[in-house]
């Protein structure tokens, strides 16, 4: 079904920009999509560029009664993140979704898992662009700080030959929530000691990788948040869509239920209200009938995760079933947005997830991560919602006045069902 694409496309600001006030809160598919399970789009980002600092140091205001405050003035160093595990966190707070391959250990060389290549072909996408970036921009939102996630990057496009993108040449942006004073958010469960183990910093290696693989034109804007707690991720948030990006991803998420409902109070859950951007939001790797925020919010499009397995005997080259690892559900404290209509039959209630993509982690993708001291393969929900973002930026279509996954459902014909039991209670069962 074609679309009147000709008002959504805009101009994107240059990001760097000095810092909100200290205790002033930030002002607060797509053709792409249907690659997933369709083929054919244009891989050019035709936004306006822009010239990117290094970084940028935000304060962290906080108007959620559900989280504590930031770290104190007098403890101004951000967690380390190769030291917080992927775990879930303390009560309210976030897990990252992000899983490793234990079958792997690190190497210096990719030795598993999907190259971009790989990637795009499983997927219908072209070749992946090699012209300097000069597109639109993707926000990573992540919690804690990693000081190397831009040689990380670097990393990880020299190897597949994607056009470099860093701060010197304006591609990428780190912003930093720096501390205030107040009580400091709860610690971060560690690292565990196992050979799966994963921690925010492959979190944001991820990510940046996955988002680099859909959209190699666009520029990466990275946002580290105080704390993995909902209250510093949801201001992550506004503070990334303050520099107006084409879109937002959050590999990460809090469960509806275990007596977080109502901790997930109107801040929060407004932080991810902003028309005209495509904010995507991992469903969580707890599996069936486990639902987190903000992969519920009306605001997001939700991205559940399959296994890929090759075929050449497949249309696609690849047969894609449903990952038994993936979230799904009916919110308990979410109603039924408009635009996921009859598709979702969850009694009046939002329906999770909304796409799906691969990401069992026996396939997984090959990032690179200086925590894991080489390259390692990295899966889970994560690996999806980056990706996905990537394409709403690559496709450059979201409407201007757009939230949550509308084109997604007005346009089911498009998208390939994918067995399994474990799929969308929408009834698309993934993709």
């Amino acid at each position: 079904m074609p679309y009147d694409l000709a008002d959504v496309s805009r101009p994107l600001p240059p990001f760097d920009r000095p810092p909100e006030p200290r205790h002033q809160p930030a002002k607060g598919v797509v053709k792409a999509l249907f690659l997933l399970v369709a083929a054919g789009v244009v891989a050019g980002c035709a936004a306006a560029g822009g010239s990117l600092a290094p970084s940028v140091t935000h304060g962290a205001p906080r108007d959620g009664a559900n989280i504590s405050r930031a770290l104190p003035a007098a403890s101004p160093t951000p967690f380390p993140a190769d030291q917080a595990g992927c775990g879930p966190g303390p009560a309210n707070g976030a897990s990252c979704g992000v899983t490793k391959n234990p079958n792997h250990p690190a190497s210096q060389t990719p030795s598993g898992g999907l190259s971009p290549a790989q990637l795009r072909a499983a997927y219908g996408l072209p070749a992946a662009s090699t012209t300097a970036v000069a597109g639109p921009a993707i926000a990573i939102v992540v919690a804690f700080d990693n000081p190397t996630a831009e040689q990380d990057l670097a990393t990880y496009r020299s190897q597949f030959g994607l056009p470099a993108c860093s701060s010197q040449n304006g591609c990428f942006q780190k912003v930093i929530i720096a501390p205030t004073p107040g009580d400091p958010p709860p610690a971060p469960a560690p690292k565990k000691n196992s050979a799966d183990a994963t921690t925010w910093a492959d979190e944001r290696a991820l990510d940046l990788a996955m988002a680099s693989a859909a959209c190699p034109n666009c520029r990466l804007l990275l946002v580290e948040a105080v704390g993995e707690d909902l209250d510093s991720l949801a201001n992550a948030v506004n503070v990334a869509a303050s520099y107006g990006p084409a879109a937002i991803s959050n590999s990460w998420g809090v469960p509806e239920g275990g007596g977080n409902v109502p901790n997930i109070d109107s801040g929060a859950q407004s932080a991810f209200n902003h028309p005209g951007i495509a904010i995507t939001a991992s469903a969580g790797d707890l599996g069936a009938g486990a639902v987190q925020f903000p992969a519920s919010s009306p605001y997001v499009t939700s991205v559940g995760g399959t296994t890929l397995t090759a075929d050449a005997t497949a249309a696609r080259g690849w047969d894609e079933t449903a990952w038994t690892g993936s979230g799904n559900g009916c919110s308990i404290m979410v109603a039924l947005p408009s635009w996921q209509g009859t598709a979702a039959p969850c009694n009046g209630s939002r329906s999770v997830p909304d796409i799906s993509m691969l990401a069992d982690s026996t396939v997984g993708a090959a990032v690179y991560s200086t925590a894991e001291k080489g390259w390692v393969v990295l899966g889970g929900t994560s690996l999806g919602a980056p990706f996905v973002a990537g394409l709403y930026a690559a496709a450059a279509d979201y409407g201007a006045g757009t939230v949550g996954a509308p084109n997604i459902y007005a346009n089911l014909g498009q998208f390939n069902a994918v067995p399994g039991t474990n799929g969308s209670p929408n009834g698309l069962a993934g993709f």
